[in-house]
């Protein structure tokens, strides 16, 4: 039973193999505090594991479309990391951002299972 589409996504990106789970969302990726509502809020852009500290920053939705927010992106990060399969969060409003994913350019917030394995 899979209540949301994060969590349903990382265990099919283990099930096939996956190098690479992209999840595009209504935010940059991971930040310190939600920075609608804390100015001070600073952005993550990589993440080696997941704990208990980082999982305290996934909050529950953030818009009214959305059911579970960066807590489940972040159980789904979790899950892909013990996989090890790489996962980003990243910006769905720039659909081309995907491109510069995959060439491995800075974008989102990347949850790398292989440290060192960025350029």
């Amino acid at each position: 039973n899979f209540g949301d589409n994060d969590t349903l996504s990382a265990t099919v990106a283990e099930m096939v193999g996956a190098d690479m789970l992209i999840l595009l969302s209504d935010i940059d990726g991971l930040y310190t505090d939600d920075p609608n509502r804390n100015a001070q809020a600073e952005f993550i852009s990589l993440v080696e594991h997941v704990d208990d500290r980082l999982l305290a920053m996934g909050k529950g939705p953030g818009s009214g479309v959305g059911t579970g927010g960066m807590a489940t992106k972040l159980n789904a990060a979790q899950l892909c990391l013990e996989a090890g399969v790489d996962m980003v969060i990243a910006n769905g409003a720039r659909m081309e951002a995907l491109y510069d994913i995959v060439e491995g350019k800075n974008v989102g917030t990347r949850f790398s299972a292989r440290r060192g394995a960025l350029q």
